[in-house]
């Protein structure tokens, strides 16, 4: 039984795995302020909910030092196991960017997820949709080239609907046509459409760049936009505990 967590800027992703089978997988609010013993309790809770046993080793993808820190302690004291907190070494990727350190954990655990699908190229690029969104690419057997960053989608929102005095917060679902006849398909249009016109314009320079390449997009808005965007080959929600399986099992 293995513990996979990305802990991320808004949410922070758990998931069990027995051998290769996710077997449980959990999301919640990333909170600054919580303490080793809430992560202590909410662990405990939700290991019960699902009738799971404890796990054999526990893995940490983080973005938020002060959450990794106390969910480790965590860990380490409810379950009675060390935690690994992943960096860029234990990837085992070439990490070729002008200042490999730069590179974002969360970024190179996708990697190593996206190498274990076929690529006919032997090239990948992953978008994550986050509180940034990334666009990252990736060569086999193990090279990470580099990427780009931009705005998240419901950052994006939030920002206008918070720097705006009439425009209202929204979710996020695609509006029934792109001109807008109210206020709330008119932003529905933007962000939603527009994002999805903004992430197929980037994958396109990037293969016009570097050439083809399997397109792989995880992060809670993919399954959003997967409709939207045609030039995604596979939508995993689960790629970045996937990728820390992979390193937990010298796939890295």
């Amino acid at each position: 039984m293995l513990l996979t967590i990305d802990i991320g800027n808004t949410s922070t992703v758990l998931g069990v795995f027995s051998g290769d089978d996710l077997i449980a997988h959990f999301r919640i609010h990333t909170d600054r302020m919580r303490m080793e013993s809430e992560y202590r309790v909410m662990l405990r809770n939700l290991f019960a909910l699902e009738n799971l046993p404890p796990p054999k080793a526990a893995l940490l993808s983080s973005v938020v030092p002060p959450v990794e820190r106390e969910m480790k302690e965590a860990i380490e004291k409810l379950f009675g196991i060390k935690a690994q907190v992943v960096d860029a070494e234990a990837t085992g990727l070439e990490i070729a960017i002008d200042n490999p350190r730069e590179a974002g954990t969360d970024r190179l655990v996708n990697a190593v997820g996206a190498l274990g699908y076929p690529s006919s190229t032997g090239r990948y690029i992953v978008v994550d949709f986050g509180t940034a969104t990334t666009f990252d690419l990736v060569e086999a057997p193990n090279r990470y080239l580099g990427g780009a960053i931009t705005i998240g989608p419901q950052t994006a929102a939030d920002a206008l609907a918070a720097r705006t005095a009439k425009l209202p917060r929204i979710d996020l679902i695609p509006p029934a046509q792109v001109v807008g006849k109210n206020t709330l398909d008119a932003l529905r249009s933007g962000l939603v459409l527009g994002y999805a016109a903004l992430v197929e314009g980037m994958v396109r320079r990037f293969k016009e760049e570097a050439g083809e390449a399997l397109v792989i997009a995880t992060g809670g808005f993919a399954a959003t936009l997967k409709d939207l965007c045609p030039s995604f080959d596979v939508v995993d929600e689960d790629l970045t505990l996937k990728g820390l399986l992979r390193i937990h099992k010298g796939q890295g």
